[in-house]
Protein backbone atom coordinates (compact mmCIF):
# COMPACT_ATOMS: atom_id res chain seq x y z
CA UNK A 1 0.00 0.00 0.00
CA UNK A 2 1.46 2.88 -1.27
CA UNK A 3 0.60 6.63 1.03
CA UNK A 4 1.17 9.51 0.35
CA UNK A 5 3.47 11.29 3.20
CA UNK A 6 0.80 14.31 3.19
CA UNK A 7 -1.51 12.18 4.65
CA UNK A 8 0.95 11.34 7.33
CA UNK A 9 1.76 13.25 10.60
CA UNK A 10 4.70 15.45 9.98
CA UNK A 11 5.74 15.19 13.41
CA UNK A 12 7.02 11.95 12.98
CA UNK A 13 8.29 12.17 9.31
CA UNK A 14 10.60 14.76 10.74
CA UNK A 15 11.22 12.83 13.98
CA UNK A 16 12.45 9.43 11.84
CA UNK A 17 14.08 11.45 8.79
CA UNK A 18 17.35 10.08 10.83
CA UNK A 19 19.12 7.65 12.18
CA UNK A 20 15.26 5.14 11.74
CA UNK A 21 15.96 1.33 11.04
CA UNK A 22 12.50 1.21 9.82
CA UNK A 23 9.06 2.33 9.34
CA UNK A 24 5.89 0.16 9.08
CA UNK A 25 2.14 0.50 8.27
CA UNK A 26 -0.80 -1.15 10.22
CA UNK A 27 -4.54 -1.25 9.02
CA UNK A 28 -6.26 -1.68 12.40
CA UNK A 29 -9.24 -3.42 10.27
CA UNK A 30 -7.10 -6.68 10.28
CA UNK A 31 -3.99 -5.50 11.73
CA UNK A 32 -1.98 -6.11 8.59
CA UNK A 33 1.52 -5.07 8.98
CA UNK A 34 3.03 -3.36 5.62
CA UNK A 35 6.69 -2.24 5.50
CA UNK A 36 7.04 1.50 4.27
CA UNK A 37 10.60 2.26 4.74
CA UNK A 38 13.60 0.90 5.49
CA UNK A 39 17.28 1.76 5.89
CA UNK A 40 19.15 -1.43 5.67
CA UNK A 41 22.39 -0.06 6.55
CA UNK A 42 20.55 0.08 10.47
CA UNK A 43 18.01 -2.18 10.44
CA UNK A 44 18.68 -6.00 12.31
CA UNK A 45 19.18 -7.82 9.53
CA UNK A 46 16.77 -10.50 8.18
CA UNK A 47 14.18 -8.73 11.25
CA UNK A 48 12.13 -6.90 8.25
CA UNK A 49 12.01 -10.09 6.01
CA UNK A 50 10.59 -11.84 9.10
CA UNK A 51 8.70 -9.28 9.98
CA UNK A 52 7.01 -9.48 6.75
CA UNK A 53 6.37 -12.74 6.48
CA UNK A 54 4.40 -13.04 9.87
CA UNK A 55 2.63 -9.71 8.09
CA UNK A 56 0.12 -9.48 11.57
CA UNK A 57 0.81 -6.84 13.83
CA UNK A 58 0.53 -8.35 17.43
CA UNK A 59 2.34 -11.52 15.82
CA UNK A 60 5.20 -9.30 15.01
CA UNK A 61 5.53 -7.30 17.82
CA UNK A 62 5.48 -10.28 20.51
CA UNK A 63 8.34 -11.99 18.20
CA UNK A 64 10.28 -8.59 18.36
CA UNK A 65 9.97 -8.12 22.19
CA UNK A 66 10.92 -11.55 22.82
CA UNK A 67 13.88 -11.25 20.56
CA UNK A 68 15.22 -8.29 21.01
CA UNK A 69 14.29 -6.51 23.91
CA UNK A 70 16.65 -6.67 27.16
CA UNK A 71 14.96 -8.55 29.83
CA UNK A 72 14.22 -5.62 32.27
CA UNK A 73 12.10 -3.85 29.51
CA UNK A 74 10.39 -6.96 28.08
CA UNK A 75 7.39 -6.34 30.07
CA UNK A 76 7.12 -2.53 29.95
CA UNK A 77 7.86 -2.34 25.90
CA UNK A 78 4.81 -5.46 25.39
CA UNK A 79 2.37 -3.45 27.30
CA UNK A 80 3.51 -0.01 25.91
CA UNK A 81 2.95 -1.44 21.93
CA UNK A 82 -0.44 -2.86 22.75
CA UNK A 83 -2.67 -1.16 20.37
CA UNK A 84 -4.79 0.15 22.93
CA UNK A 85 -2.76 2.02 24.27
CA UNK A 86 -1.38 3.13 21.65
CA UNK A 87 -4.61 3.99 19.93
CA UNK A 88 -5.17 6.43 23.50
CA UNK A 89 -1.93 8.01 23.21
CA UNK A 90 -2.15 8.86 19.97
CA UNK A 91 -5.46 9.78 19.50
CA UNK A 92 -4.84 13.64 19.54
CA UNK A 93 -2.52 13.71 16.97
CA UNK A 94 0.50 13.58 19.01
CA UNK A 95 3.61 11.10 18.32
CA UNK A 96 3.98 8.66 20.83
CA UNK A 97 7.28 7.55 21.68
CA UNK A 98 8.67 3.89 23.65
CA UNK A 99 12.23 4.59 25.26
CA UNK A 100 13.96 1.02 25.70
CA UNK A 101 17.55 -1.10 25.10
CA UNK A 102 17.74 -3.93 22.59
CA UNK A 103 19.85 -6.09 22.02
CA UNK A 104 21.21 -7.53 18.95
CA UNK A 105 24.28 -9.95 18.02
CA UNK A 106 25.35 -9.25 21.88
CA UNK A 107 25.67 -5.83 21.64
CA UNK A 108 22.90 -3.54 23.60
CA UNK A 109 21.94 -0.04 22.76
CA UNK A 110 19.31 2.57 23.21
CA UNK A 111 16.19 2.65 20.62
CA UNK A 112 12.76 3.93 20.56
CA UNK A 113 9.25 3.45 19.36
CA UNK A 114 7.96 5.70 17.63
CA UNK A 115 3.94 5.14 17.09
CA UNK A 116 1.98 8.27 14.40
CA UNK A 117 -1.70 7.97 13.65
CA UNK A 118 -2.20 8.47 9.68
CA UNK A 119 -4.84 10.77 9.30
CA UNK A 120 -6.90 9.48 6.26
CA UNK A 121 -10.51 10.07 7.53
CA UNK A 122 -10.54 13.07 10.15
CA UNK A 123 -13.30 11.29 12.18
CA UNK A 124 -11.53 8.29 13.19
CA UNK A 125 -8.12 6.27 13.12
CA UNK A 126 -7.80 3.62 10.44
CA UNK A 127 -3.95 3.33 10.57
CA UNK A 128 -0.57 4.17 12.25
CA UNK A 129 2.64 4.36 11.32
CA UNK A 130 5.36 2.37 13.83
CA UNK A 131 8.97 3.49 13.54
CA UNK A 132 11.87 2.49 14.96
CA UNK A 133 14.89 4.56 15.80
CA UNK A 134 18.42 4.02 16.88
CA UNK A 135 18.68 6.90 19.98
CA UNK A 136 21.91 5.53 20.96
CA UNK A 137 23.97 8.71 20.99
CA UNK A 138 21.30 10.97 22.58
CA UNK A 139 20.57 7.87 25.01
CA UNK A 140 24.10 8.00 26.80
CA UNK A 141 24.15 10.98 27.31
CA UNK A 142 21.25 10.90 29.52
CA UNK A 143 21.78 7.78 31.31
CA UNK A 144 23.32 7.13 34.31
CA UNK A 145 26.63 4.57 33.75
CA UNK A 146 25.94 2.69 37.15
CA UNK A 147 21.86 1.97 37.59
CA UNK A 148 20.69 2.27 33.43
CA UNK A 149 18.74 4.99 34.85
CA UNK A 150 18.04 8.56 33.60
CA UNK A 151 20.36 10.89 35.19
CA UNK A 152 18.90 13.58 37.18
CA UNK A 153 19.26 16.22 34.88
CA UNK A 154 17.22 13.61 32.01
CA UNK A 155 14.91 13.27 34.45
CA UNK A 156 13.65 16.59 35.41
CA UNK A 157 13.70 17.25 31.33
CA UNK A 158 11.70 14.18 30.49
CA UNK A 159 9.41 14.75 33.46
CA UNK A 160 8.79 18.37 32.36
CA UNK A 161 7.88 17.22 28.46
CA UNK A 162 5.63 14.47 30.43
CA UNK A 163 3.66 17.06 32.23
CA UNK A 164 3.05 19.53 29.46
CA UNK A 165 2.19 16.26 27.02
CA UNK A 166 -0.50 15.08 29.32
CA UNK A 167 -2.12 18.42 31.44
CA UNK A 168 -5.33 16.98 32.20
CA UNK A 169 -3.57 14.31 33.99
CA UNK A 170 -2.45 13.64 37.60
CA UNK A 171 0.77 12.80 38.46
CA UNK A 172 2.71 12.18 41.56
CA UNK A 173 6.56 12.09 42.65
CA UNK A 174 8.17 10.19 44.95
CA UNK A 175 11.86 10.07 45.99
CA UNK A 176 13.44 7.14 47.14
CA UNK A 177 16.42 6.99 50.10
CA UNK A 178 18.07 3.88 51.51
CA UNK A 179 18.80 4.70 54.93
CA UNK A 180 22.44 4.99 55.97
CA UNK A 181 24.16 4.27 52.96
CA UNK A 182 27.40 5.61 54.04
CA UNK A 183 27.21 3.14 56.53
CA UNK A 184 26.78 0.38 54.25
CA UNK A 185 29.61 1.56 51.69
CA UNK A 186 31.89 1.90 54.83
CA UNK A 187 31.29 -1.17 56.33
CA UNK A 188 30.76 -3.66 53.33
CA UNK A 189 32.73 -1.74 50.60
CA UNK A 190 32.04 0.56 47.84
CA UNK A 191 31.02 -2.73 44.86
CA UNK A 192 28.41 -3.91 47.51
CA UNK A 193 27.18 -0.28 47.54
CA UNK A 194 27.17 -0.53 43.96
CA UNK A 195 25.55 -3.66 43.30
CA UNK A 196 22.77 -2.51 46.11
CA UNK A 197 22.02 0.34 43.91
CA UNK A 198 21.94 -1.48 40.39
CA UNK A 199 19.68 -4.16 41.98
CA UNK A 200 17.38 -1.36 43.29
CA UNK A 201 17.24 0.34 39.75
CA UNK A 202 16.43 -3.04 37.74
CA UNK A 203 13.61 -3.58 40.15
CA UNK A 204 12.14 0.18 40.14
CA UNK A 205 12.83 -0.42 35.84
CA UNK A 206 11.04 -4.17 36.00
CA UNK A 207 7.60 -2.59 37.92
CA UNK A 208 7.70 0.68 35.22
CA UNK A 209 4.71 1.23 33.81
CA UNK A 210 3.88 3.17 30.46
CA UNK A 211 3.26 6.03 32.63
CA UNK A 212 6.17 5.66 35.09
CA UNK A 213 9.23 7.77 34.69
CA UNK A 214 12.35 6.61 36.75
CA UNK A 215 15.80 8.48 37.27
CA UNK A 216 18.93 8.25 39.68
CA UNK A 217 18.19 11.42 41.61
CA UNK A 218 21.72 11.66 43.15
CA UNK A 219 23.62 9.16 45.65
CA UNK A 220 21.46 6.42 46.68
CA UNK A 221 18.33 8.94 45.67
CA UNK A 222 15.92 7.71 42.93
CA UNK A 223 12.57 9.73 41.56
CA UNK A 224 9.66 8.39 40.44
CA UNK A 225 7.03 10.26 37.88
CA UNK A 226 3.59 8.02 37.88
CA UNK A 227 0.43 8.83 37.78
CA UNK A 228 -1.12 9.13 41.05
CA UNK A 229 -4.17 6.35 40.28
CA UNK A 230 -1.11 3.49 40.34
CA UNK A 231 1.09 4.82 43.28
CA UNK A 232 -0.22 2.81 45.78
CA UNK A 233 0.32 -0.74 43.67
CA UNK A 234 3.44 0.34 42.51
CA UNK A 235 4.62 0.74 45.94
CA UNK A 236 2.91 -2.72 47.08
CA UNK A 237 4.84 -4.11 44.53
CA UNK A 238 7.86 -2.46 45.65
CA UNK A 239 7.55 -3.52 49.12
CA UNK A 240 7.11 -6.71 48.17
CA UNK A 241 10.09 -7.27 45.67
CA UNK A 242 12.55 -5.48 49.19
CA UNK A 243 14.96 -8.35 49.49
CA UNK A 244 15.99 -8.27 45.84
CA UNK A 245 18.42 -5.70 46.13
CA UNK A 246 20.49 -7.32 48.82
CA UNK A 247 23.13 -8.62 47.48
CA UNK A 248 24.30 -12.84 48.58
CA UNK A 249 26.40 -13.52 51.15
CA UNK A 250 25.18 -11.18 53.86
CA UNK A 251 22.12 -8.93 55.60
CA UNK A 252 22.41 -5.64 56.05
CA UNK A 253 19.77 -3.83 57.84
CA UNK A 254 18.69 -2.26 54.61
CA UNK A 255 15.75 0.04 55.08
CA UNK A 256 14.41 1.90 51.61
CA UNK A 257 12.68 4.92 52.22
CA UNK A 258 10.11 7.43 50.37
CA UNK A 259 8.97 10.76 49.96
CA UNK A 260 5.76 11.35 48.02
CA UNK A 261 4.83 14.85 46.66
CA UNK A 262 0.96 14.25 45.53
CA UNK A 263 -0.87 15.93 42.49
CA UNK A 264 2.41 17.56 40.84
CA UNK A 265 1.93 21.02 39.42
CA UNK A 266 1.77 20.98 35.66
CA UNK A 267 3.20 24.73 35.35
CA UNK A 268 5.71 25.14 37.90
CA UNK A 269 9.09 23.46 37.82
CA UNK A 270 9.11 19.55 38.55
CA UNK A 271 12.45 20.57 40.88
CA UNK A 272 9.69 21.82 43.70
CA UNK A 273 7.92 18.56 43.23
CA UNK A 274 11.33 16.77 44.38
CA UNK A 275 12.17 19.36 47.12
CA UNK A 276 9.27 18.49 48.60
CA UNK A 277 9.10 14.68 48.35
CA UNK A 278 12.90 15.44 49.87
CA UNK A 279 11.17 17.19 52.87
CA UNK A 280 8.69 14.39 53.66
CA UNK A 281 12.11 12.32 53.17
CA UNK A 282 13.78 13.72 56.19
CA UNK A 283 10.74 14.36 57.97
CA UNK A 284 11.31 10.12 57.93
CA UNK A 285 14.70 9.94 58.55
CA UNK A 286 15.89 7.31 61.15
CA UNK A 287 12.49 6.74 62.66
CA UNK A 288 12.01 3.45 63.13
CA UNK A 289 8.73 1.72 61.48
CA UNK A 290 8.09 5.21 59.38
CA UNK A 291 8.61 3.87 55.74
CA UNK A 292 6.75 6.40 53.72
CA UNK A 293 5.75 10.22 54.12
CA UNK A 294 3.57 12.52 51.91
CA UNK A 295 4.27 16.09 52.16
CA UNK A 296 1.74 18.09 53.23
CA UNK A 297 0.88 20.80 55.80
CA UNK A 298 1.88 18.60 58.82
CA UNK A 299 5.10 17.93 57.15
CA UNK A 300 5.94 20.96 56.18
CA UNK A 301 5.24 21.77 60.10
CA UNK A 302 7.35 19.40 61.70
CA UNK A 303 10.43 20.18 59.22
CA UNK A 304 9.99 24.08 60.49
CA UNK A 305 9.95 22.75 63.86
CA UNK A 306 12.95 20.47 63.51
CA UNK A 307 14.80 23.63 62.27
CA UNK A 308 14.25 25.45 64.98
CA UNK A 309 15.19 22.68 67.68
CA UNK A 310 18.40 22.89 65.76
CA UNK A 311 18.67 26.46 66.03
CA UNK A 312 18.08 26.58 69.38
CA UNK A 313 19.87 23.50 70.65
CA UNK A 314 22.95 25.00 71.67
CA UNK A 315 21.28 28.24 73.33
CA UNK A 316 19.37 25.09 75.27
CA UNK A 317 22.84 24.18 77.26
CA UNK A 318 23.61 27.42 78.47
CA UNK A 319 19.99 28.84 79.33
CA UNK A 320 19.18 25.06 81.21
CA UNK A 321 16.84 24.07 79.29
CA UNK A 322 17.79 20.55 79.24
CA UNK A 323 16.08 18.82 82.40
CA UNK A 324 16.88 15.32 83.57
CA UNK A 325 14.64 12.80 84.68
CA UNK A 326 15.43 9.35 86.54
CA UNK A 327 13.60 6.37 86.66
CA UNK A 328 14.16 4.16 89.86
CA UNK A 329 14.93 0.63 89.73
CA UNK A 330 13.86 -1.75 92.56
CA UNK A 331 14.86 -5.43 93.65
CA UNK A 332 12.27 -7.76 92.11
CA UNK A 333 12.47 -9.76 95.37
CA UNK A 334 12.88 -7.30 97.96
CA UNK A 335 11.70 -3.98 96.55
CA UNK A 336 14.38 -1.92 97.42
CA UNK A 337 15.62 1.26 94.97
CA UNK A 338 18.91 -0.31 94.11
CA UNK A 339 19.21 1.96 91.01
CA UNK A 340 18.17 4.74 87.97
CA UNK A 341 18.00 5.46 84.82
CA UNK A 342 18.73 8.90 83.65
CA UNK A 343 16.76 10.36 81.15
CA UNK A 344 16.74 13.77 79.21
CA UNK A 345 13.55 15.97 78.77
CA UNK A 346 13.63 19.56 76.83
CA UNK A 347 11.58 22.38 78.42
CA UNK A 348 11.22 24.16 75.20
CA UNK A 349 10.48 28.31 75.26
CA UNK A 350 8.27 27.70 72.39
CA UNK A 351 7.43 23.99 71.80
CA UNK A 352 7.04 23.05 75.64
CA UNK A 353 7.75 20.02 77.37
CA UNK A 354 9.48 17.62 74.89
CA UNK A 355 9.92 13.77 75.40
CA UNK A 356 13.07 12.30 73.92
CA UNK A 357 11.42 11.28 70.91
CA UNK A 358 10.78 14.32 69.29
CA UNK A 359 14.81 15.81 69.46
CA UNK A 360 16.86 12.47 69.83
CA UNK A 361 16.33 11.53 66.52
CA UNK A 362 17.31 15.05 65.36
CA UNK A 363 20.71 15.19 67.52
CA UNK A 364 21.52 11.46 66.28
CA UNK A 365 21.44 12.70 62.57
CA UNK A 366 23.58 16.55 62.74
CA UNK A 367 25.67 15.27 65.82
CA UNK A 368 24.62 16.84 69.05
CA UNK A 369 23.99 13.77 70.42
CA UNK A 370 27.35 13.60 72.19
CA UNK A 371 26.75 17.25 73.74
CA UNK A 372 23.47 16.05 75.32
CA UNK A 373 25.05 12.47 76.59
CA UNK A 374 27.89 14.24 78.27
CA UNK A 375 25.43 17.07 79.62
CA UNK A 376 23.60 13.71 81.31
CA UNK A 377 26.62 13.28 82.70
CA UNK A 378 27.69 15.92 84.04
CA UNK A 379 24.58 16.95 85.71
CA UNK A 380 24.08 13.73 87.24
CA UNK A 381 27.04 13.89 88.74
CA UNK A 382 26.38 16.99 90.19
CA UNK A 383 22.97 15.12 91.64
CA UNK A 384 24.86 12.46 92.88
CA UNK A 385 27.10 14.88 94.98
CA UNK A 386 23.97 16.87 96.44
CA UNK A 387 22.03 13.46 97.56
CA UNK A 388 25.43 12.46 99.36
CA UNK A 389 25.59 15.46 101.12
CA UNK A 390 22.26 15.35 102.56
CA UNK A 391 23.02 11.87 103.56
CA UNK A 392 20.89 9.93 101.07
CA UNK A 393 22.42 7.21 100.02
CA UNK A 394 24.75 6.65 96.85
CA UNK A 395 22.97 4.10 93.82
CA UNK A 396 24.06 3.61 90.43
CA UNK A 397 22.56 5.60 87.90
CA UNK A 398 22.30 4.49 83.84
CA UNK A 399 23.28 7.25 81.50
CA UNK A 400 22.97 6.49 77.73
CA UNK A 401 26.08 6.46 75.47
CA UNK A 402 25.40 6.99 71.63
CA UNK A 403 27.34 5.73 68.97
CA UNK A 404 28.99 8.75 68.02
CA UNK A 405 30.05 9.44 71.55
CA UNK A 406 31.67 6.32 71.55
CA UNK A 407 32.89 7.52 67.85
CA UNK A 408 34.47 11.22 68.21
CA UNK A 409 34.89 11.29 72.39
CA UNK A 410 37.45 9.54 74.88
CA UNK A 411 34.44 8.68 76.78
CA UNK A 412 36.72 6.43 79.21
CA UNK A 413 38.88 9.68 79.97
CA UNK A 414 36.59 12.11 80.35
CA UNK A 415 34.02 9.96 82.54
CA UNK A 416 36.61 8.96 84.85
CA UNK A 417 37.70 12.64 85.26
CA UNK A 418 34.66 14.27 85.61
CA UNK A 419 34.13 11.40 88.32
CA UNK A 420 37.10 12.08 90.23
CA UNK A 421 36.86 15.88 90.04
CA UNK A 422 33.26 15.05 92.37
CA UNK A 423 34.59 12.79 94.58
CA UNK A 424 32.78 10.23 93.29
CA UNK A 425 33.60 6.79 93.08
CA UNK A 426 33.41 5.13 89.65
CA UNK A 427 30.84 2.20 90.13
CA UNK A 428 27.61 4.81 90.97
CA UNK A 429 27.89 5.47 87.02
CA UNK A 430 26.50 2.78 84.98
CA UNK A 431 26.68 2.95 80.55
CA UNK A 432 23.84 1.56 78.82
CA UNK A 433 24.68 0.96 74.82
CA UNK A 434 21.78 -0.33 72.86
CA UNK A 435 23.02 -2.50 69.48
CA UNK A 436 23.52 0.73 67.55
CA UNK A 437 26.65 0.64 68.09
CA UNK A 438 27.86 -2.75 66.43
CA UNK A 439 30.17 -1.31 63.52
CA UNK A 440 33.20 -2.44 61.26
CA UNK A 441 35.25 -1.25 64.21
CA UNK A 442 34.41 -3.59 66.92
CA UNK A 443 37.95 -4.25 68.39
CA UNK A 444 38.01 -0.45 68.92
CA UNK A 445 34.62 -0.62 70.84
CA UNK A 446 35.50 -3.72 73.06
CA UNK A 447 38.64 -2.40 73.91
CA UNK A 448 36.67 0.90 74.98
CA UNK A 449 33.87 -1.19 76.93
CA UNK A 450 36.51 -3.04 78.84
CA UNK A 451 38.69 0.30 79.98
CA UNK A 452 35.41 1.35 81.44
CA UNK A 453 35.24 -2.22 83.46
CA UNK A 454 38.31 -1.72 84.34
CA UNK A 455 37.51 1.58 85.89
CA UNK A 456 34.43 -0.29 87.54
CA UNK A 457 31.69 0.94 85.01
CA UNK A 458 29.19 -1.36 84.34
CA UNK A 459 28.25 -1.95 81.28
CA UNK A 460 24.18 -2.62 80.79
CA UNK A 461 22.98 -3.68 77.33
CA UNK A 462 19.53 -1.61 76.66
CA UNK A 463 16.84 -2.90 74.43
CA UNK A 464 17.77 -6.94 74.33
CA UNK A 465 15.00 -8.84 72.72
CA UNK A 466 13.96 -5.94 70.23
CA UNK A 467 17.02 -5.89 67.09
CA UNK A 468 18.69 -8.47 64.82
CA UNK A 469 21.80 -8.38 66.67
CA UNK A 470 21.71 -8.47 70.28
CA UNK A 471 22.61 -12.19 70.61
CA UNK A 472 25.93 -11.86 69.03
CA UNK A 473 26.51 -8.67 71.38
CA UNK A 474 26.01 -11.10 74.13
CA UNK A 475 29.01 -13.30 72.85
CA UNK A 476 31.13 -9.92 71.67
CA UNK A 477 31.37 -7.30 74.21
CA UNK A 478 32.18 -7.80 78.16
CA UNK A 479 28.86 -6.86 79.81
CA UNK A 480 27.24 -6.62 83.34
CA UNK A 481 24.03 -6.11 82.76
CA UNK A 482 20.91 -6.98 80.60
CA UNK A 483 17.80 -4.73 80.34
CA UNK A 484 14.85 -6.47 78.42
CA UNK A 485 13.15 -4.12 75.95
CA UNK A 486 10.19 -3.02 76.83
CA UNK A 487 8.04 -4.66 73.99
CA UNK A 488 7.82 -8.09 76.58
CA UNK A 489 5.25 -6.17 79.02
CA UNK A 490 3.50 -4.49 76.41
CA UNK A 491 2.43 -8.03 74.49
CA UNK A 492 2.72 -9.78 77.99
CA UNK A 493 0.34 -12.50 77.43
CA UNK A 494 1.54 -13.62 74.15
CA UNK A 495 2.56 -17.29 74.48
CA UNK A 496 5.29 -17.02 72.12
CA UNK A 497 6.44 -13.65 73.78
CA UNK A 498 6.62 -15.22 77.33
CA UNK A 499 8.47 -18.37 75.98
CA UNK A 500 11.39 -15.58 74.42
CA UNK A 501 11.33 -13.93 77.69
CA UNK A 502 12.46 -16.81 79.40
CA UNK A 503 15.10 -17.91 77.18
CA UNK A 504 16.38 -14.86 77.47
CA UNK A 505 16.31 -14.69 81.27
CA UNK A 506 17.86 -18.04 81.45
CA UNK A 507 20.52 -16.67 78.77
CA UNK A 508 21.68 -14.17 80.70
CA UNK A 509 21.76 -15.81 83.81
CA UNK A 510 23.92 -18.37 82.77
CA UNK A 511 26.26 -15.70 81.46
CA UNK A 512 26.37 -14.34 84.72
CA UNK A 513 24.47 -11.36 83.92
CA UNK A 514 22.07 -9.88 85.70
CA UNK A 515 18.67 -8.70 84.59
CA UNK A 516 16.46 -5.66 84.32
CA UNK A 517 12.87 -5.57 83.06
CA UNK A 518 11.98 -2.49 81.76
CA UNK A 519 8.03 -1.47 81.57
CA UNK A 520 6.74 -3.20 84.21
CA UNK A 521 3.27 -1.69 85.05
CA UNK A 522 1.37 -4.55 86.76
CA UNK A 523 1.56 -6.59 90.01
CA UNK A 524 0.49 -9.56 87.35
CA UNK A 525 3.91 -8.61 85.17
CA UNK A 526 6.23 -8.38 88.19
CA UNK A 527 5.13 -11.68 89.76
CA UNK A 528 5.69 -13.34 86.42
CA UNK A 529 8.83 -11.79 86.40
CA UNK A 530 10.16 -12.80 89.58
CA UNK A 531 9.12 -16.50 88.92
CA UNK A 532 11.13 -16.26 85.69
CA UNK A 533 14.23 -14.94 87.91
CA UNK A 534 14.35 -10.97 86.77
CA UNK A 535 17.00 -9.42 89.37
CA UNK A 536 15.66 -5.72 88.98
CA UNK A 537 12.10 -4.36 87.09
CA UNK A 538 11.70 -0.79 86.38
CA UNK A 539 8.47 1.07 85.17
CA UNK A 540 5.33 2.58 86.46
CA UNK A 541 4.48 -0.24 88.74
CA UNK A 542 6.42 1.36 90.76
CA UNK A 543 7.44 4.73 89.36
CA UNK A 544 7.27 7.09 86.85
CA UNK A 545 10.49 9.47 85.33
CA UNK A 546 10.53 11.69 87.90
CA UNK A 547 12.50 15.20 87.81
CA UNK A 548 15.64 16.10 89.83
CA UNK A 549 13.87 17.24 92.61
CA UNK A 550 10.85 14.46 93.14
CA UNK A 551 13.44 11.84 92.38
CA UNK A 552 15.54 12.88 95.57
CA UNK A 553 12.21 13.14 97.61
CA UNK A 554 11.86 9.38 96.04
CA UNK A 555 14.98 8.26 97.61
CA UNK A 556 14.51 9.91 101.06
CA UNK A 557 11.46 7.64 101.11
CA UNK A 558 12.68 4.39 100.47
CA UNK A 559 16.06 5.02 102.09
Amino acid sequence: MIIDKQQMDLAVIEYLSTDFQAIWLIDLEDMKLTSYKVNPDLAIPGSVDTASSLSNYELARKWYVSNFVVEEHKERVDKCSEVSNILKEISTGKTYTVDYRRICKGKVNYNQLVYAKVNREPDRVTHFLMGFRDVDAFKRADIDELTGLFTRKAFIQHAAEVLQKYPDERFDLMLSDIEDFKDINETYGMKTGDEILRRLAKRLTRIMRPDLLVGRYGGDQFAVLIRNADLEEALLEEGERSLDIIPEGFMPDLVVKYGICRNVSHTDPITIACDHAHIALNAIKHKYGQNLAVYDGAIKNEIERQRVLEKDMHAALTNQEFKVYYQPKHDANTGKVVGAEALIRWEHPKYGFLSPGAFIPLFEQNGFISEADFYVYRRTCDNLVRWKEKGLDLIPISVNASKLTFDKRNIVAEVEHMLESKGLPTDCLHIEITESLMSENMEGLVQKLNDLKEKRLQIELDDFGAGYSSINMLSTLPLDVIKLDMSFMQQFGDPKRGKILEACVKLARSLGYKTVSEGVETKEQLDALKELGVDIIQGYYFSKPLPEEQFEEYLRRHS
